[in-house]
C-alpha cells in the first residue's frame, strides 16, 4: 500500500516564488516536522515545489531526519495566465467545473493535474511513505480528482498549512485531512 502526505505549504510573506515564510510559518513548519514524527509518519521521500515557502515548509522535518528535499517544477501552482488575472477566484472555480478552461498564455486544470500526478507516479513507491508539498490550488485540483465531492468551496477553506494522508492500494485511495 502506498502511502503520500500531501501539504499546502505554510503561512508565507506573498506568493511571488520567492516569498519566505513568517513567523508564524516558521513556525508551524516545526509544528509540522513534531506532527510527523508524533503521528508516526516517516517519508523518505521529500519531494517540493521549488518555491521557497514550500522549501522552508518541509526543512525542518528534512534536517531532522537528514533526508534531501527533491526539488520539482512540476509542484508550481497552476499557472493561470502570463498575463495579469483580474478575476483569480472566477479562474479558480472554473477550473473545478472545466478541467480543460485556461486563459491565454496558461494551463489548464487537466494541464496542471497532469504534471502533479507525474510526480506521484515517479516518486512513490509501495511501503515508503512519500511527502509531497504544494500550492492550495494545485493540491485542491488533486483532492478533487480522488474525491469529485472536494471542491471550489472546500479549496476557499483551505488553510496554510493543510495535510492529507492518502493510502493508495490498487484502485482503492483513502483521504483523510489529519491537519
Amino acid at each position: 500500500m502506498k502511502q503520500l502526505i500531501l501539504i499546502r505549504h505554510c503561512h508565507a510573506e506573498g506568493k511571488h516564488k520567492d516569498s519566505p515564510l513568517t513567523n508564524l510559518g516558521v513556525n508551524q513548519a516545526r509544528r509540522l516536522a513534531e506532527y510527523l514524527e508524533t503521528e508516526g509518519l516517516k517519508p523518505e521521500k521529500l519531494v517540493s515545489s521549488p518555491y521557497m515557502r514550500a522549501l522552508e515548509t518541509v526543512r525542518p522535518y528534512a534536517r531532522q531526519h537528514n533526508l534531501e528535499v527533491i526539488k520539482d517544477t512540476r509542484l508550481q501552482e497552476q499557472v493561470l495566465s502570463d498575463q495579469p488575472v483580474d478575476d483569480y477566484i472566477g479562474v479558480v472555480k472554473a477550473s473545478f467545473s472545466d478541467p480543460d478552461y485556461k486563459l491565454p498564455g496558461g494551463e489548464s486544470a487537466k494541464d496542471a493535474l497532469c504534471r502533479f500526478k507525474q510526480v506521484i507516479d515517479e516518486y512513490s513507491e509501495e511501503d515508503a511513505p512519500l511527502l509531497v508539498v504544494t500550492h492550495g490550488h494545485l493540491l485542491a485540483l488533486y483532492l478533487h480528482e480522488i474525491n469529485p465531492d472536494f471542491n471550489f468551496k472546500d479549496w476557499q477553506v483551505l488553510k496554510n498549512p493543510d495535510v492529507f494522508i492518502i493510502h493508495i492500494d490498487g484502485d482503492h485511495q483513502e483521504l483523510k485531512h489529519v491537519w
